[in-house]
């Protein structure tokens, strides 16, 4: 059940500096309730290497696009092993959302030290971005649908970075697809007056696919999970018969897969 938090907790208050953590933080992420790893002292670790020792109920701070939810400490019921999918550990929420993340209520920084800006997805100047990366990815005539733009400080050195998702499967996502269907995550980043996008995840159909497995590829959460003040991108994604998840944190100005933290349920 959920519990209100009146005041601030400290979880909330302490500065951005990694902080020391001797236990593991648990991570998860809310769209398909996976784990998808944890933090000590600043480190990634695998949700293999924590899970087992973790208590079946646990309370989690919860974190969406507009930072951390009003009152949102909620309890966490870790799930029975599937047999589909050996390796993966779901986690149940009160609050049920498309989007975001939950960490262990004990983690000692600030999840969200710089605010997200929100971006209009009609607008024509990131249209006109998301137009021309699909052309140099061979889709010559896209339809743009942009379904995720944010601008936020990533690395907090004073320069906004810019995160889109764009999806279009022209007969909705299933086992097949067309040419000019496509999804991806960008990060763009600018150094001096050079700007650069950075793909994240992609798939884009430039021959008819029979029978394959194209992806569905959203920004669930941006939020600093480790404590070092800077934030991560996490993202949620589906294809016709599962889904996953992963994150991304900057590493000398581009995003770089966290590789510990990558998780997936699918037939």
């Amino acid at each position: 059940m959920m519990r209100t938090v009146l005041f601030v907790i400290s979880f909330f208050a302490l500065s951005y500096v990694a902080a020391a953590q001797s236990s593991v933080v648990p991570i998860a992420e809310l769209k398909n309730g996976g784990l998808l790893g944890g933090v000590q002292n600043g480190k990634w670790i695998t949700s293999t290497k924590f899970s087992a020792k973790m208590p079946v109920e646990k309370e989690f701070v919860l974190v969406s696009w507009k930072g951390v939810e009003e009152g949102a400490v909620s309890l966490g019921t870790k799930g029975e092993i599937e047999d589909v999918c050996p390796d993966f550990v779901r986690m149940k929420f009160e609050l049920e959302q498309d989007h975001g993340v939950a960490i262990g209520s004990e983690a000692k920084w600030n999840p969200v030290p710089r605010a997200l800006q929100v971006i209009d997805p009609k607008g024509a100047t990131y249209r006109t971005v998301v137009a021309n990366f699909l052309k140099r990815k061979g889709i010559a005539r896209p339809v743009v649908s942009i379904k995720e733009a944010f601008r936020v400080d990533l690395e907090g050195d004073g320069v906004d970075e810019v995160i889109l998702s764009a999806t279009y499967y022209k007969g909705g996502l299933a086992s097949n697809a067309h040419p000019g269907d496509y999804s991806f995550v960008i990060v763009r980043k600018a150094v001096g007056k050079v700007v650069t996008d950075h793909l994240l995840r992609g798939d884009f159909i430039t021959k008819r696919v029979e029978f394959g497995a194209p992806s569905e590829h959203h920004i669930s959460a941006i939020a600093d999970l480790n404590g070092d003040g800077k934030m991560e991108i996490v993202l949620n994604g589906m294809y016709y018969e599962g889904d996953f998840a992963g994150a991304y944190e900057m590493k000398n100005g581009r995003p770089v897969q966290i590789k510990e933290f990558e998780v997936g349920c699918g037939v």
